[in-house]
């Protein structure tokens, strides 16, 4: 086995398959106690996170990343995603990474455009 990623090269590749829909590729990369936090909820556990996060990507149409830096145990990755009902959001991802896998993910975006198209179609 090789060297271990560093947390930036993790947080790219988790965002990089979050876009792109792989979500085994993400599964590998969250440690099984992780917690997640966003202006909409907050969870704790690898299944529930995965399981928020599969059906917010079923909107995403990709990513591109703008941003990564980190040090030896925490990243931060700004990213524009692209989505079908929402438009563009801009979004950060702290992340702390042990052991190869993420165990905290605090993700931030402006909720504006996602209040707005709730709102409407309620």
């Amino acid at each position: 086995m090789g060297e271990q990623r560093t947390p930036a090269e993790v947080a790219s590749a988790f965002i990089e398959a979050f876009g792109g829909g792989d979500m085994a590729a993400v599964a590998d990369l969250l440690a099984a106690d992780v917690t997640f936090e966003s202006p909409r909820v907050a969870l704790t556990g690898a299944g529930s996170v995965l399981a928020a996060m599969g059906e917010f990507a079923q909107v995403v149409n990709g990513v591109s990343i703008v941003a990564v830096v980190g040090d030896a145990e925490r990243a931060m990755i700004m990213y524009d995603m692209a989505t079908g009902p929402f438009g563009t959001l801009r979004a950060v991802d702290h992340l702390v990474v042990r052991d190869g896998r993420i165990v905290a993910d605090t993700l931030v975006f402006d909720t504006y455009e996602v209040r707005k198209a709730m709102e409407a179609s309620a």
